[in-house]
């Protein structure tokens, strides 16, 4: 029917609309792929007159634009390894993200940039009883939980005002975790964990867990997982943000237990996993000899086995069933991991795992060449 398609148009007009919106948006692209829904109200008076189309007009463009925003700010709150910023309202500015893997959120500015405070140094200034163990021989990690209230205290009312929804309930700051930098030597390194929530207009409230921080030299928290095994925060987090799905409109009381329960499991979890490891962290640092398996897996490695890491520089040899190893550009082994066929294809079409130069794989076929189930144990 002909009114059917005039209304079939005009609600076009109005999606086309709101994708322009999106498009235009500093994070815009977080809705790239994903079916979303916007709730606009819209008020059509029956008798409009022709001079008044143009103020209705402005009006629903008003409530787009708003609802636009409102649904791209709670998005972009999750951005692994970011906090929010809220000068820039976005978590892809350079304020956004730490400035090194030993700081930790200390809160924010009055106008809302996002401070990163040395993690040693944030202790001393909160005079945490335990910041002796920080330094201490023993690899300890200290955790505090810090209320939301003292991350946000520094904010002007202007800038509390205009949040959309957007809140930080409160943290654990937690370090030192153990990781190996891109030369594969163990560094410390301090992370925040947040609960932070949003609420976009006529929505419900929806809380998360916000992981902050950077691995050593600035690497992301996503590429650190990648090689990280296994990840010492991964189980504390997953009960937390299980924790969290079910909330709406939490308790503070029971925000704070959760904290506190965050920091005892992460506590636990990276004591029980320095136990595991101590040795083999301990023979990592000392120069990663290459392994049995990683020296069988590189004798027998043809040209297609061998790739180069674009971002680390490093060298990749593709062993059986998923086994990847990593060395230096000196020939160390940095670390093995196992991935998926398809992690691994995907490192390929993305480029993250390159075609080496012959040059870069003279270190590599030198060992290669001496490689062999007999002499492993005496390859340096």
């Amino acid at each position: 029917m002909e009114a059917d398609r005039r209304v079939r148009e005009a609600l076009r007009a109005l999606i086309d609309r709101a994708l322009d919106r999106v498009q235009g948006h500093p994070a815009g692209h977080l809705l790239s792929g994903e079916r979303e829904r916007l709730e606009i109200a819209l008020d059509l008076p029956l008798n409009l007159r022709e001079e008044e189309l143009d103020k209705a007009t402005h009006e629903v463009d008003k409530k787009l634009n708003d609802a636009v925003h409102g649904l791209l700010t709670h998005r972009a709150i999750f951005r692994p390894g970011r906090v929010l910023c809220l000068r820039c309202r976005s978590s892809e500015c350079e304020h956004a993200v730490p400035r090194g893997a030993k700081t930790v959120f200390g809160g924010y500015s009055q106008s809302g940039v996002p401070r990163f405070v040395d993690y040693g140094e944030y202790l001393l200034k909160a005079q945490d009883p335990r910041v002796g163990e920080l330094f201490g021989a023993a690899d300890r990690l200290v955790t505090r939980v810090v209320g939301g209230e003292e991350v946000m205290e520094r904010l002007l009312p202007s800038i509390r005002k205009d949040m959309d929804g957007y809140q930080i309930h409160g943290q654990v700051v937690a370090g030192w975790f153990r990781a190996p930098d891109r030369s594969g030597r163990s560094r410390a390194m301090a992370l925040s964990f947040q609960i932070i929530s949003s609420q976009p207009k006529r929505r419900k409230r929806s809380y998360g867990l916000n992981v902050l921080g950077v691995g050593p030299g600035g690497e992301g928290l996503e590429q650190l997982h990648e090689r990280l095994r296994p990840v010492p925060w991964s189980s504390p987090v997953r009960w937390a943000q299980s924790a969290l799905r079910t909330m709406n409109n939490a308790a503070p009381r029971r925000l704070e237990g959760l904290l506190s329960g965050l920091a005892r499991r992460l506590e636990r979890n990276v004591r029980s996993s320095s136990r595991r490891t101590t040795h083999a962290e301990i023979h990592h640092e000392d120069g990663a000899r290459p392994t049995r398996m990683a020296l069988m897996d590189l004798a027998r490695a043809g040209d297609a086995d061998l790739l180069v890491d674009r971002r680390h520089n490093t060298r990749i040899v593709l062993g059986q069933r998923g086994r990847c190893h990593v060395f230096s550009p000196e020939g160390k082994l940095v670390t093995s991991v196992r991935y998926p066929q398809g992690s691994i294809d995907r490192k390929r079409r993305s480029g993250t795992w390159r075609v080496p130069e012959e040059h870069e794989l003279s270190s590599l076929r030198a060992l290669a060449s001496r490689a062999s189930p007999d002499n492993a144990d005496d390859i340096e």
